[in-house]
């Protein structure tokens, strides 16, 4: 796919997690000459280094909110993709987490080809059913037609998840601005405005868009595992105010972050201090 200059705004919210947050950006930075960027920072009251770190840079766009703490996540994360949605300029906005390393030059290719297919199409992205068991698959969507038939039986609406499919996974996620804006949608809702809206991880937004008649895309996990790499409740792995509850969990995902960042591709952009410079 030929470069794209529309132009494309991406929003990670950020506490605390330096380590994180100086390779995610580090990495954009060097793997995105073929796009049209601009990427905003929302930072949920960072009292450490990685705040002093964001300040430093002259190519991103940050936002502060000193009043947050690590205590309202993951709320937080949601109100700040919807106050970096008021403040984006791009055509297409991206909400990514903090713990998410681009490695590839055609990383946004994938969801970008999802969005040209039509006006309609509203939301792409990632999901991680692409790669689990398939019978655990088949288990997940018959336990969700099931539920969702005695919820119509008894009378309440909800969307029928196991048919609309696979929501885009907001890890790293692709929407059209002016569709989210137009449309008055946002990543968290007050209570109240439906039950069914009540889920993380982009179930949200994306069934806000079904109900105003747009569709979502997804793309195999696979695709984008080849571009980027999330580590998935990474913050635990290198915060203690926010680690795991259980052990044995806790002890898997530090091991995993530690294989990680002794990969060659993420030592050397840590040591590239050339990339944050404007």
């Amino acid at each position: 796919m030929a470069a794209s200059r529309e132009k494309i705004t991406i929003c990670i919210p950020q506490w605390q997690v330096k380590r994180y947050i100086t390779v995610c950006l580090r990495a954009i930075r060097k793997y995105s000459a073929r796009y049209d960027l601009e990427v905003i920072i929302v930072d949920n009251g960072s009292k450490d280094e990685s705040l002093d770190y964001l300040r430093s840079l002259k190519w991103i766009r940050l936002i502060e909110r000193p009043e947050e703490t690590y205590t309202n996540w993951p709320t937080n994360v949601f109100t700040g993709w919807d106050l970096g949605l008021r403040q984006a300029t791009g055509r297409f906005y991206v909400t990514m987490h903090s713990d998410v390393f681009v490695k590839a030059d055609d990383w946004l290719d994938p969801l970008l080809e999802q969005m040209r297919q039509g006006p309609k199409v509203a939301g792409a992205g990632a999901w991680k059913l692409f790669l689990e068991n398939p019978v655990y698959a088949w288990q997940k969507r018959v336990t969700g037609y099931l539920v969702d038939r005695v919820k119509q039986v008894v009378g309440r609406k909800e969307h029928v998840e196991w048919k609309v499919g696979h929501y885009p996974r907001d890890y790293c996620a692709m929407y059209r601005t002016e569709v989210l804006r137009r449309e008055g949608l946002q990543f968290l809702l007050h209570e109240g405005k439906s039950p069914a809206y009540a889920k993380g991880g982009g179930y949200s937004i994306a069934a806000q868009l079904w109900d105003a008649g747009y569709e979502t895309r997804v793309i195999p996990l696979r695709e984008m595992a080849a571009r980027v790499v999330h580590v998935a409740h990474g913050t635990a792995g290198v915060t203690k105010e926010k680690r795991m509850s259980e052990r044995r969990r806790q002890r898997k995902l530090e091991r995993k972050v530690e294989q990680i960042f002794q990969q060659p591709w993420v030592r050397a952009l840590e040591a590239d201090a050339s990339l944050d410079e404007p």
